[in-house]
């Protein structure tokens, strides 16, 4: 918020925090309050989230979040109808970014509002939208432009093609992802196209007059969880949390997500079409693609939570974690097949203990048998808890070869 900063705020605001709704400095979000009043909506700013208290199917504003607010209560809480507008440039996004399968990156033109402001760039609709409602363009401050495999920006920076605003399905919720919390802030609330947008954004996470939006910004602290995860679900969610640890550390080992990315593509498609075929038929959902321009659902992590689904047989990514396991394993000590695994281990010794040695060992037997006997023409079967329970031994492993003694 550099360009700003030079021109409107006084010494004094170096003490407020950004995005403060009790500020009525530049950068504040006092203005917002009163905006939330007109549009009959009920805005709760809070420092402090606390899941036990958000209803399902309600709404939460977050601006710039410097902390994180726990990916697996967010996804729970859209899943369950739940709506999120989710605005951030440079704070606590990444993870949230990779969970949802948003691409980030610095904008590469755009037209200025004024050249004498080249940082205040113009976002102009790109659809039909709620919140496109009466907003010919924003003006963004400093932002970063935001990318989907599947999702069309509501709003594009002009020329360019690149997108700031997109929104998305999740089940039965849905989430707002923009790559500029200064939108809302006092002193762009000056501009007509932000301060309606502002008005629509509220509007619309509201969902209806009288409705509430919880809004959380910057160091905002996290209390208990969502109500959604003490259901059924929680298996589930379970196996998709450790199912991303898995592949983010064997991204890391592997040096190279371009290895990564097509074996986690093609491990996402050979599930979704099994479980499609066996629990689904033919009958079309919203959750595996959009019926329209806007309402995809947005992650792959989603449809790998039902992975856990009872009585599948996951087999193949079972034989893929093995490849993957011992490619790292190989990468690791810096040699090239053929080579048998007493050799791998002697030289992991100076990295791993006798007892992760010993785990490794135990891992790699039970792949080996696993795949001896898809060889051997057998109709081999891994459940759902023993793939969690190797992908977690695989995770264990993998820490520590990066974790020197």
């Amino acid at each position: 918020m550099t360009a700003l900063a030079v021109g409107f705020i006084p010494s004094l605001a170096w003490a407020i925090p950004d995005y403060d709704p009790q500020s009525h400095t530049w950068s504040g979000t006092s203005e917002l309050l009163r905006i939330a009043a007109e549009a009959e909506v009920e805005l709760l700013p809070t420092s402090t989230l606390d899941w036990a208290q958000l209803p399902r199917g309600g709404s939460l504003l977050v601006l710039h979040p410097r902390n994180s607010l726990g990916l697996a209560d967010v996804s729970a809480f859209l899943d369950d109808g739940g709506r999120v507008a989710w605005l951030d440039d440079f704070g606590a996004s990444e993870e949230f970014w990779r969970w949802f399968q948003f691409r980030v990156e610095p904008v590469l033109g755009g037209i200025p509002r004024t050249p004498e402001l080249p940082e205040l760039l113009m976002a102009r609709p790109r659809l039909v939208h709620p919140l496109t409602l009466d907003v010919d363009a924003l003006v963004t401050n400093l932002p970063v432009a935001l990318a989907h495999p599947r999702l069309r920006p509501v709003f594009e920076f002009v020329g360019q093609g690149q997108g700031l605003l997109l929104v998305g399905q999740i089940h039965a919720g849905k989430l707002i992802v923009a790559g500029d919390p200064s939108l809302l802030i006092n002193t762009m609330m000056r501009f007509p196209g932000n301060r309606q947008f502002a008005h629509n954004l509220l509007a619309f996470l509201a969902a209806r007059p009288g409705g509430r939006v919880t809004m959380v910004w910057g160091d905002v602290r996290v209390r208990g969880q969502w109500q959604g995860r003490t259901r059924a679900r929680t298996r589930r969610r379970e196996a998709v949390n450790t199912l991303n640890t898995a592949f983010r550390s064997l991204s890391d080992a592997l040096a190279s997500t371009a290895v990564l990315r097509p074996f986690a593509a093609l491990l996402a498609l050979a599930i979704l079409c099994i479980v499609a075929a066996l629990t689904w038929g033919r009958r079309p959902s919203e959750r595996y693609g959009p019926r329209g321009p806007v309402g995809a659902t947005a992650g792959v992590t989603e449809r790998v939570a039902i992975f856990s689904a009872t009585g599948a047989n996951l087999l193949l990514p079972a034989l893929v974690a093995r490849a993957l396991l011992e490619g790292a394993l190989l990468r690791a000590v810096g040699v090239k097949p053929p080579t048998d695994v007493r050799a791998v281990l002697d030289r992991l010794a100076t990295r791993l203990g006798a007892a992760q040695r010993d785990d490794i060992r135990a891992v790699l037997t039970e792949l080996d048998l696993v795949a001896r006997g898809v060889e051997e023409g057998e109709r081999a079967r891994v459940a759902p808890k023993t793939f969690v329970a190797i992908w977690r031994r695989i995770s264990g492993v993998l820490r520590g070869i990066d974790e020197p003694r």
